[in-house]
């Protein structure tokens, strides 16, 4: 990672801020940070389009869960890393959801570089991802809407070679889009049905 990153730290203290600097120039990254601490400066911050947000999660006047949702309105694929030690349980829902690319202890900042290191590269897989299915699907002659021929019963999909696929390997082997199983709360009565 050789490209200059540009950093978004919403971090009131700066002691805090400055030894998540010094930790990230130990590790070799090139990076320009911007440490903002309210809402206004934060939002002005994300109007230059970091490549990744760091945020503590307590401050007093713009709490972190609050940047969180912000960033994912302006700017939704930049990685949003909490640097805190006030790990909370709507955090690490969060990480779970897939919303925020990870947390780091202030005590831990060590693994920032790496965390920070993954959620770069986690949104270039998706970014590249999205570059993909948005390709497949342009329609040549301008026309607006773009078909993608399924079988009415067995949902088998079509292929550019007029083969027809199961949609996991359809979706796999273009896009890279792994599908998991489950049961919808809708389909769940006909396999759960209590007797």
């Amino acid at each position: 990672m050789n490209q200059k990153l540009n950093i978004l730290f919403l971090e009131d203290d700066p002691g805090d801020a400055a030894r998540v600097e010094n930790k990230l120039r130990e590790s070799g990254l090139v990076f320009q940070l911007q440490r903002v601490e309210t809402r206004d400066t934060f939002l002005a911050g994300l109007e230059q389009r970091p490549d990744v947000i760091l945020s503590d999660h307590g401050l007093p006047a713009f709490d972190g869960l609050t940047a969180f949702g912000t960033a994912r309105e302006k700017c939704p694929d930049t990685p949003f890393i909490f640097v805190t030690n006030a790990l909370t349980r709507e955090m690490e829902i969060e990480k779970l959801l897939g919303g925020v690319a990870d947390y780091v202890r202030k005590d831990e900042l060590d693994y920032l570089a790496v965390a920070m290191r993954h959620a770069l590269r986690e949104a270039s897989e998706t970014r590249a991802r999205k570059q993909r299915v948005k390709e497949f699907f342009e329609v040549p002659n301008g026309d607006d809407k773009a078909l993608l021929p399924i079988c009415s019963n067995c949902k088998r999909i079509r292929n550019k070679q007029n083969q027809w696929q199961p949609l996991e390997i359809f979706f796999l082997e273009n896009f890279k889009i792994r599908f998991t199983h489950g049961i919808c709360p809708h389909c769940a009565p006909d396999f759960f049905s209590r007797r």
